[in-house]
């Protein structure tokens, strides 16, 4: 079955960035076993609080001008889109600096966990690095450079994995954290040169009436783009802001573990059938009107390799993660146990999701992601304060995005019928 999945060089394509991401994957994931006995939950848990600030702020840090990469026909302008991109990113980077050198302790206080105070102070670099990463990463899609952004990250997690390991035997309690922005700065470090060797980005020179032009021309992305992932990358996040101030770093560092590994599938091989999925969509889309073929057939082949390894999940994780990672962690497992459902889901509709920006359709996007922001923060007060139970917070939480994930897969089916069939 896999050599028909992966007969095209569509599926090669595939392949190439999802052995890079298996690779990136495998790397924490077969050392998190030696991480998870030299951090304590509660060290997990604020790095996972640090970790969701940091990927609320990348959905802004850029203005979305990096998803608008790929789409100019001209070479001259998709650089123009990309440093456009970057230097929003170190813009909003210092005003972001700025802000938490003067509100610091306040920040610390709202979020309910003094222990994160102290970190602060690296967000800004962190954003800014992923700001830059991101802009690079689909200059990187345009030019296919598939291998280069295999091997960026797999760099990203070599790096962040080692140097994280390297602080917690010296029993540095800022190791997770400090890690990964060292790990992240050398991928984008890489992902840099090889773009700027491939595309002459440094040597072409950008006036800022073209990058003013561009910025009005895809102006839809930071207007629509921005709420929208800003409200998905919050629905995401926003559990382990709220749990936080509810039940503590210590079961954050549970319930964020169990996120990780669970998630890893979705990680590894959706993710990567989503970059290249999002490519030929488009092309299809601009040569055909429709994208229906493209669209089912990566359906049915995501569903078929999703069934056997979450089936597996769903009935051992609460041993394997004591057996694996220690028995302190035995409840990471029986809340990964719970989220199974959401993450099968997750793993073959986020991909084809990309539909959502193939056709256009942000409008409808953003009522979804603020349809979800608000249907989440809800069921987490009402696990909390009605029931009191964590249990019950993650089910609830489990539940509305699996509905969320169905109504998605239903309406990105619809836009691949494009104008021809719909």
């Amino acid at each position: 079955m896999l050599k028909r999945i992966f007969a095209s060089s569509f599926h090669q394509n595939i392949v190439v960035l999802m052995m890079g991401t298996v690779l990136s994957q495998a790397v924490p994931i077969a050392l998190s076993p030696i991480l998870t006995r030299l951090y304590s939950p509660e060290d997990f848990g604020v790095f996972a609080l640090y970790f969701s600030l940091s990927m609320i702020l990348s959905v802004i840090v850029t203005g979305r001008y990096e998803m608008a990469i790929i789409l100019p026909k001209e070479h001259s302008d998709a650089l123009s889109v990309t440093k456009l991109a970057m230097l929003i990113s170190v813009s909003v980077s210092l005003v972001l600096f700025i802000i938490l050198l003067i509100f610091n302790n306040e920040i610390a206080h709202m979020l309910g966990n003094e222990a994160i105070g102290k970190y602060l102070l690296f967000l800004p670099l962190t954003i800014m690095i992923v700001g830059i990463y991101q802009s690079l990463n689909y200059l990187s899609f345009r030019h296919e450079e598939f291998k280069a952004l295999a091997f960026s990250r797999f760099a990203r997690a070599f790096n962040t994995t080692g140097f994280s390991l390297g602080m917690g035997y010296f029993k540095f309690s800022k190791g997770l954290i400090v890690g990964d922005v060292i790990g992240q700065a050398i991928a984008t470090v890489f992902i840099f040169f090889r773009c700027n060797r491939i595309t002459g980005l440094t040597s072409e020179k950008i006036s800022f009436e073209k990058l003013k032009a561009q910025a009005i021309r895809y102006k839809h992305f930071p207007i629509f783009n921005v709420p929208s992932g800003l409200l998905e990358k919050s629905s995401g996040q926003v559990p382990i802001i709220i749990l936080t101030r509810f039940f503590g770093n210590a079961f954050v560092g549970q319930f964020s573990l169990s996120q990780r590994v669970i998630s890893a599938p979705s990680t590894v091989i959706a993710a990567a059938v989503g970059d290249v999925f999002r490519q030929q969509a488009i092309k299809l889309f601009i040569q055909n009107g429709s994208c229906r073929d493209l669209f089912v057939r990566t359906l049915k082949n995501l569903f078929l390799l999703a069934l056997v390894p979450f089936t597996i999940l769903f009935i051992f994780s609460p041993p394997l993660f004591a057996f694996v990672f220690g028995e302190q962690w035995h409840v990471a497992g029986e809340y990964a146990q719970i989220m199974t459902p959401m993450f099968f889901l997750q793993f073959f509709v986020s991909p084809l999701s990309n539909m959502f920006y193939v056709a256009e359709m942000q409008q409808v996007d953003l009522v979804i992601q603020i349809s979800l922001f608000v249907s989440l923060c809800s069921v987490l007060f009402i696990g909390f304060y009605f029931f009191k139970s964590s249990v019950v917070a993650i089910s609830l939480f489990t539940t509305v995005y699996c509905i969320k994930y169905i109504i998605e897969l239903i309406l990105s089916y619809k836009f691949s019928l494009g104008n021809k069939d719909a």
